[in-house]
């Protein structure tokens, strides 16, 4: 069996699971503003919300969201242009402080193949687009998005500088697909553009890999079905964890953007590449075959200050990991859970270690 189609069924069945879950009960995600706000947001039919027959079908998935001021003043409703029969999970949410937006990424799945969506709201008002259209049949698995807000100096008519703060939302995934690989993409928030226009980067190609992968089904799915990304620290820079499955390699790459941009205008080159990503290897290394093959186990990634990764899972018994040296991935060691070690517990000592090595 190819690594495609192994790929496809092991989406498959993994949609079977979290489909029969999802229309079961609903999936809901929270997150804390910087000024306070609580946001709920929830995936649901319009049956379990109780808004059927007025903008959703009793059978309709939809999304509804919610806000709690701290002054007690709350609002909340449907995300419009969302209704519709497709299953929608996989829910993340950021806020961006500087432009005042709440982001909600999600997952829509359709026959044969899954959508990526954005919903930004800002200024009282919803936008949503198709985040990465998809061509062909391919499955986006396991999207994460990252806020960073890196500064950049730019000058103006009078040739005086300007200092001012970018908003970069930057979003990794693994995609199931012919050639099946970590995939990313920059959304700029402080810029007037359109999602639709989002340009999507192949991992494996922005470092001058990539190729097929059908021959690499004797690598673990763990070990690339979770592309990671991380901040560097106050700049504003990004590092990414992920695996070449062409190259059979693990690569830890640093994301920037340039800083330096000059007067704006078509006629910079410089300000015309403002949106380009700057990708650069800090750390390589073999793919690590001692992570979970079935992919059933979410695997988390804590980056060092070394660049060294360390990958993380939970099964049902303990927390397990294993770092990247510089060499060689370490052997399996595992935090036993119990009532004292719990798993919230577990995996911050785990990324304790990790980030401060």
């Amino acid at each position: 069996m190819t690594l495609f189609r192994r790929l496809f069924t092991f989406a498959a069945v993994a949609l079977l699971f979290s489909g029969a879950q999802t229309l079961s009960a609903v999936e809901s995600k929270s997150l804390l503003a910087t000024d306070g706000t609580l946001y709920v947001v929830r995936a649901g039919t319009g049956a379990e919300f109780g808004m059927a027959g007025n903008y959703a079908l009793p059978t309709d998935v939809v999304l509804q969201w919610s806000s709690l001021r701290q002054d007690g003043a709350t609002a909340g409703g449907l995300i419009p242009g969302v209704a519709g029969t497709g299953l929608k999970h996989n829910l993340d949410l950021a806020y961006d402080e500087p432009s005042g937006s709440l982001i909600v990424l999600w997952t829509e799945e359709a026959p044969l193949l899954n959508l990526l969506h954005l919903g930004i709201f800002h200024a009282n008002q919803w936008q949503v687009s198709d985040l990465l259209p998809n061509l062909g049949f391919p499955r986006a698995l396991n999207a994460r998005m990252i806020l960073s807000h890196p500064v950049v100096h730019s000058l103006d008519a009078d040739g005086n500088d300007v200092s001012t703060t970018r908003s970069i939302l930057s979003v990794i995934w693994f995609e199931v697909s012919n050639v099946s690989q970590a995939r990313y993409a920059p959304i700029f928030l402080d810029e007037d553009s359109s999602v639709n226009d989002v340009q999507v980067y192949d991992l494996p190609a922005t470092i001058g890999g990539g190729g097929p992968t059908s021959s690499s089904t004797d690598i673990p799915a763990g070990a690339y079905l979770y592309p990671a990304l991380q901040l560097e620290g106050p700049g504003g820079g990004l590092v990414a964890n992920f695996a070449d499955l062409n190259a059979r390699k693990n690569f830890v790459v640093r994301i920037t953007f340039p800083t330096d941009l000059g007067k704006p205008g078509p006629a910079n080159p410089t300000w015309l590449r403002r949106r380009v990503p700057i990708v650069g290897v800090v750390n390589e290394g073999p793919i690590a075959r001692m992570a979970p093959g079935d992919g059933s186990f979410a695997i988390s990634t804590f980056i060092g200050s070394s660049y060294r990764p360390t990958l993380s899972w939970r099964t049902t018994t303990s927390v397990q990991y294993s770092r990247f040296d510089g060499k060689a991935w370490s052997e399996i060691n595992a935090i036993e859970l119990s009532d004292s070690m719990t798993y919230e517990k577990a995996i911050h000592l785990v990324q304790d270690m990790a980030t401060q090595n």
